[in-house]
């Protein structure tokens, strides 16, 4: 028997991929994953997500561009 739960972040939580799993060459072209505070992220995402794909990455693109989160500590 297995019971199915999920796990989100605090909705201020900035989310983005373990550095340790973005490739050093993305990273240095700057063609790394976006940072996103996780409320943010997930209007976006419930507002979109039955649409297409590619109007779903042009718009987290554009969310991307219009929030400067600065560095974050990680440690």
């Amino acid at each position: 028997m297995s019971i199915a739960s999920f796990y989100n972040p605090g909705s201020d939580a900035v989310i983005y991929p373990a550095p340790t799993l973005v490739e050093k060459e993305a990273e240095e072209k700057n063609q790394v994953y976006p940072k996103f505070v996780f409320e943010d992220y997930m209007k976006l995402y419930a507002g979109l997500k039955f649409q297409p794909k590619e109007p779903r990455f042009e718009a987290m693109k554009a969310v991307e561009t219009n929030i400067s989160l600065g560095p974050i500590a990680t440690a």
